[in-house]
Formats: C-alpha cells, sequence, structure tokens
C-alpha cells in the first residue's frame, strides 16, 4: 500500500475513533440523564404517595400538579378496568408511546398507575445521533484533505503537528465533556437516590440544567465548526455590515451598559456574505468582551471602507498571551483552556470567527490594542 494511501486511512480512522468516542459519549450520557430525571420525578410521586397512605389518589394528584410534571394519574380496579385521574398529552396509557410507568399497589387488588413520556427524549437523542453521524462524516473528510494535501506536499513534519493539534483538541473537547458528564452523573445518583432535602434538590436540578447546556453548547460549536468547514459553498446575499453591527452593538449596550463603548463607523458599507455567519462573528467578538473584560474596560468598534473592509474590535481588558499577538489562528485553536470552565462556554469562539472570516475570503489578526487589550482587525473584499 502507497504511503499517501496508507497516511489518509490512518487518519480517517484516528479521526473516526475519536469522533465517536467523544460524539458518544457525550450524546448517551445526555440522553441518560434526560431520562434518570424522568424516573426521578416519578420517584418523586411515589414517594409522596408513600407519606400520605390515607388518600393515595389525592396525594398521587396533588404531587403531580405541585411539581408541574406531565404524567397522567390512573386508577386501576381489581377486575382490570383502567380510569384516568389526570390525562397527560403525551403519555397515554394503551399506545405505542415509549412510556416510563411505576404501579402503586392499593387495597383488595387495585392499583394506581402513573405514566410519564419518554418519547420527546427519544427523539432528541435520533436528532443528536444524526448531527453525530454529520460531524463524523465532515470530521472526515477534512481529515482526509488535510492528509492529502500533506502527502502532495512531502511536508511529514506539517502532517505529524496537524495530528498533534487534532488530538490535543480532541482530548480537550473529550475532557470538558467529561468534566459536565461526572457532575450530571453524580447529582443524578444523588436524586434517584433521594439523598438531598428540598432546597439542595431544587439547587441539584438546576446544576444539571446548568452543566447539560454547557455539554450543548460545546457539541453545538463543534458542528458550527465542522459546517464552516465543509468544501460545498455557503449561500451569500447583500449585507448591510454597516447595519448588521450597529444591531448587535445595541445588544451589547443593552447587556452591559457599564462598558465605554466609541464607535466610528461608515454608513452603508455593503457586501456578498452570509449574515448568519457574520452575525455569529460580532457577536462572538462583543460577548467575548463582555465576558472576559473588567466592566470599567472601554471598548472601540471601527468600520471602514476603501478598497477593503476593515473591521476592528477592540477593548482595553487584560488581552491574550503576549506569545498569541500576531499569530494565525489555524484549526481549533484555544489560547486560554481555563476559560471554558469559568464561563460555561466551549472555549471555540476565536477558531469559529477565524472560519467565517476565511469563508468570506477574509483575513483576521489579531494585535494589541492602544487601548490595552485585544484588538481583532478583519479586513475583507468590497463586493
Amino acid at each position: 500500500m502507497k504511503s499517501k494511501t496508507r497516511q489518509i486511512l490512518s487518519t480517517v480512522a484516528l479521526t473516526s475513533i475519536l469522533s465517536f468516542l467523544i460524539g458518544g459519549f457525550a450524546v448517551w450520557g445526555s440522553y441518560n440523564s434526560e431520562i434518570s430525571l424522568v424516573e426521578s420525578n416519578l420517584n418523586v410521586v411515589v414517594y409522596d404517595v408513600g407519606l400520605s397512605s390515607d388518600d393515595p389518589l389525592t396525594s398521587a394528584l396533588f404531587s403531580v400538579s405541585q411539581n408541574n410534571f406531565d404524567m397522567t394519574v390512573a386508577f386501576q380496579a381489581s377486575t382490570g378496568e383502567i380510569a384516568i385521574l389526570k390525562q397527560s398529552k403525551k403519555a397515554v396509557l394503551g399506545t405505542t408511546t415509549k412510556l416510563r410507568t411505576r404501579t402503586i399497589p392499593l387495597q383488595a387488588g387495585e392499583k394506581l398507575l402513573i405514566a410519564a413520556s419518554v418519547q420527546d427524549i427519544d427523539k432528541n437523542l435520533n436528532r443528536n445521533l444524526w448531527r453525530l453521524l454529520i460531524f463524523f462524516l465532515i470530521a472526515n473528510a477534512i481529515a482526509s484533505f488535510i492528509s492529502l494535501s500533506i502527502s502532495r506536499s512531502g511536508a511529514l513534519a506539517i502532517e505529524r503537528a496537524q495530528r498533534e493539534k487534532m488530538q490535543e483538541f480532541l482530548g480537550d473537547a473529550a475532557h470538558e465533556l467529561r468534566t459536565p458528564l461526572t457532575v450530571v452523573k453524580g447529582y443524578a445518583e444523588l436524586l434517584k437516590n433521594k439523598a438531598l432535602d428540598s432546597e439542595r434538590e431544587a439547587s441539584a436540578f438546576e446544576r444539571l440544567n446548568i452543566e447539560i447546556k454547557r455539554m450543548e453548547s460545546l457539541i453545538t460549536d463543534l458542528l458550527v465548526l465542522a459546517e464552516l468547514g465543509e468544501e460545498e459553498p455557503i449561500e451569500f446575499s447583500e449585507v448591510n455590515l454597516s447595519e448588521l453591527v450597529s444591531e448587535n452593538v445595541r445588544d451589547f449596550q443593552v447587556i452591559a451598559p457599564q462598558h465605554h463603548l466609541e464607535l466610528d463607523l461608515d454608513a452603508g458599507v455593503n457586501m456578498q456574505g452570509s449574515e448568519k455567519y457574520l452575525q455569529r462573528f460580532i457577536a462572538n467578538a462583543l460577548t467575548n468582551i463582555r465576558v472576559h473584560t473588567d466592566a470599567s474596560a472601554p471598548v472601540r468598534i471601527t468600520l471602514k471602507a476603501g478598497r477593503e473592509i476593515k473591521l476592528i474590535v477592540e477593548d482595553g481588558g487584560a488581552g491574550l498571551p503576549e506569545t498569541s499577538y500576531g499569530e494565525r489562528i489555524q484549526g481549533l485553536k484555544r489560547f486560554d483552556r481555563s476559560r471554558s470552565r469559568e464561563t460555561g462556554g466551549s472555549g471555540l469562539g476565536m477558531s469559529i470567527m477565524s472560519a467565517v472570516i476565511e469563508r468570506h475570503g477574509g483575513t483576521l489578526a489579531l494585535k494589541k490594542s492602544d487601548l490595552g487589550g485585544l484588538a481583532i482587525e478583519v479586513q475583507l473584499a468590497r463586493t
């Protein structure tokens, strides 16, 4: 087998294994946490019924209503006839809908049935599996293209460096996913075993939601990067960049009014591009400032249209490590490994911003701002 073919196959195999391990672990962990939450809610109702054995029907209805659970509560007579006490639109007894149920024995062969639907959870699992498959295919396509390019150039050292960067990123992504999944599993176990009082239980549910959202953020950003890395062209239309920047600035001023904001925008700066991705770029740049700079840090945004369009977003914050200025963002670049853990983000915002500009045929540079922090300078072609 030729060396070029071996390199392509090894790259595809490595990307496939790591993609399935990381993506499958995240998707399955999210599915299990949602199922555990349904099971925990059912256990709550059973527990409440057990506290008031004199009137189990009323206790069950009160528990479901009080906790705002979407469940069906039914009474089954000793003859097998079922009377619905509270009907959920999703959890319908006697249908093919996937349900999680609890049966509470009553006197004289009677039973109390409690059912919750998991159909939406199964649908969400299927959607995530399809997304994982799409990401896997795109990641393999990108990996194959990179390997082929390296083989043609004969740059063995570059190939090794690219593999190390891919492994480093996938390792970072695996770590970022492993941390919230560990927390989710721990709290789910505590909730399942009813080891928390009501106040700590509410706090545990809130923490579960935070960690699940963190995983969703990471997976979403991975899919965005994969989408931007596709070879197929993105649909462009005429975009008024001046209005797009102004809209995002207005939102920023509402969310972070404490920042002193200086604007120098030319009016009517139009270009051919993707409004969705340009919006993502501007929103990411301003979000980085809002999250990672002090409230008193000044912000300056400049948009000028000459032979080329020049957009500069800069701040007076702490900026990046000195070695990062002037560095070209390649692939899945992470400047600060601790940021995503502190803020709940994925840490991939700068990589997404760079990918957006590259897909628009522009250039992005990271420089030291005279305000003291980071200056993101972008040049785009006028159309």
